[in-house]
């Protein structure tokens, strides 16, 4: 597909709590966690994210490129290229794993 996309890896960056210090700490998101977010951003109930759901996703978690992400994760995760990222099957599953 011309992309090297690991979500994991994109959003880990992007994951952070404080430490003990004040700091910022980064800390992975587990798949279930992001299995979660991505699914309460189904704004209409439909089973499955728009580029736009998706994007309002990105963002929540903290991409500074979200635009960037929603088109990398719609060019590995979409499988049947119908614009949507259903969340009954395996293109959440692609998502987060």
């Amino acid at each position: 597909m011309g992309f090297d996309f690991n979500p994991i890896g994109v959003l880990d960056e992007v994951s952070n709590t404080k430490n003990k210090g004040g700091g910022v700490a980064a800390l992975p998101w587990s798949n279930d966690q992001l299995t979660k977010v991505f699914r309460s951003y189904d704004s209409n109930n439909d089973g499955q994210l728009s580029w736009g759901e998706l994007r309002a996703a990105f963002k929540y978690l903290g991409s500074h490129c979200s635009y960037f992400r929603t088109g990398q994760a719609f060019n590995y995760a979409d499988e049947n290229m119908d614009c949507f990222i259903d969340l009954s099957n395996v293109e959440l599953s692609e998502l987060v794993t």
